[in-house]
C-alpha cells in the first residue's frame, strides 16, 4: 500500500509539473497583435552630375496607390497564415480609415511576407493560386499597372510587433512621346507590345519571368498632336514595341519596330517625329532621369 501511495504521489507530482510547464509556455504561443505600416517609395533624383539618388516615402499613401494587399506565410511549409487587401476608387470612394496600415494577430515566430500596392495604369495586377498556401506554380501577373512590391522575412515577438514596410516601385514605364503635329492622312496610331508579364514568387530567384504576351493598344489622337502614350511593364526586361500609323480603311502609312529596355523604377521614353515625313523616321529611346540614370540608345 505504501509503495502504491508513493507511485501515485510521483505521478501526481509529474502531472503537476507538466501542467505548470504548459501554463508557462501557453502565453508564448498565443497570437499577438502586429501592425505593419506600408510606405510606397517615390524617388528623388539628384542632377546626373551627382551620384546621390535618394528614395523617399510618399507623403500620403493614398496619393500614390489605391489598393494594398498582403500574404504572410510559413517559411517552411509555405502555408498562408494571413492575407488581406484594402482598396478604393480615387475620386469616387472615400479613402479607407488607416489606409496603409495593416493590423493582424500572429503567433510569435519567423514568417515570409509579400506586400504590394497598386497605383497608376489602366490594366491589372493579380495573384493566382494563392488560396491556402504558396505553391511552385503560384504566380503574379500584371499588365499596364504601376506596382509597389516588397517580399522578405520578419520575426514577430512580444518585443517586436510594429514594422515599417517600404514598398519600392517594381518594373518601369514605357512612354511614347511623339513631338510633331498630326497630318490629315493619319486616322489611327496603334502600339503593339510584347512582354513577359508573369513571374513565380517561389521560383529560383522569386522573380522568374515567363509567359510572353502580345497586345495592341490604340493611342489617343488629339486635335493637333498625339497624346503621350504610357504603359507600365513588369520587371526589368527588353520589350518589343511596334508603332503603326494608319490611314483610311486602316491602310498602313508607316510602321516602326523597336526593342525597348525596361528597368525597375525608371521610365524608358521613345520620342521623335512620326507624322511630318512619313517613311523616314528617327527615334530616340531615353531612360528618363526622373526615375533613374539616363540610358540613351541611338537607332
Amino acid at each position: 500500500m505504501i509503495r502504491k501511495i508513493k507511485i501515485f504521489s510521483m505521478l501526481l507530482l509529474l502531472l503537476t509539473s507538466c501542467s505548470k510547464s504548459m501554463e508557462e509556455e501557453t502565453p508564448i504561443s498565443k497570437p499577438i497583435s502586429v501592425t505593419f505600416n506600408l510606405n510606397p517609395l517615390t524617388v528623388s533624383v539628384e542632377p546626373l552630375s551627382s551620384k546621390a539618388r535618394v528614395q523617399t516615402r510618399a507623403a500620403n499613401t493614398a496619393d500614390v496607390v489605391s489598393s494594398i494587399s498582403y500574404y504572410i506565410y510559413n517559411a517552411t511549409t509555405s502555408n498562408i497564415v494571413a492575407k488581406g487587401s484594402s482598396s478604393y476608387t480615387p475620386g469616387v470612394d472615400a479613402v479607407p480609415v488607416d489606409f496603409g496600415k495593416v493590423t493582424i494577430k500572429l503567433v510569435p515566430g519567423t514568417y515570409k511576407v509579400i506586400f504590394y500596392a497598386q497605383g497608376k495604369g489602366k490594366g491589372y495586377f493579380y495573384a493566382n493560386n494563392f488560396s491556402d498556401k504558396l505553391y511552385y506554380d503560384s504566380y503574379f501577373k500584371m499588365s499596364d499597372k504601376e506596382v509597389f512590391y516588397y517580399t522578405g522575412d520578419l520575426t514577430v515577438s512580444a518585443e517586436s510587433t510594429n514594422f515599417d514596410i517600404n514598398l519600392p516601385r517594381m518594373g518601369g514605364l514605357m512612354r511614347l512621346n511623339i513631338l510633331d503635329d498630326l497630318i490629315p492622312d493619319v486616322k489611327k496610331v496603334t502600339v503593339t507590345i510584347s512582354e513577359y508579364n508573369r513571374w513565380y514568387c517561389l521560383g529560383s530567384s522569386g522573380t522568374d519571368l515567363q509567359y510572353l504576351v502580345t497586345n495592341t493598344y490604340e493611342a489617343t489622337l488629339g486635335t493637333t498632336k498625339m497624346d503621350v502614350f504610357d504603359y507600365y511593364v513588369t520587371r526589368p526586361q527588353n520589350i518589343a514595341v511596334t508603332i503603326k500609323v494608319l490611314g483610311v480603311n486602316d491602310v498602313v502609312l508607316f510602321e516602326k519596330q523597336l526593342t525597348v529596355p525596361i528597368y525597375d523604377n525608371r521610365r524608358s521614353i521613345i520620342s521623335g517625329n512620326l507624322f511630318s515625313t512619313i517613311g523616314n523616321k528617327d527615334f530616340t529611346i531615353t531612360v528618363n532621369d526622373l526615375w533613374g540614370e539616363d540610358n540613351n540608345i541611338n537607332l
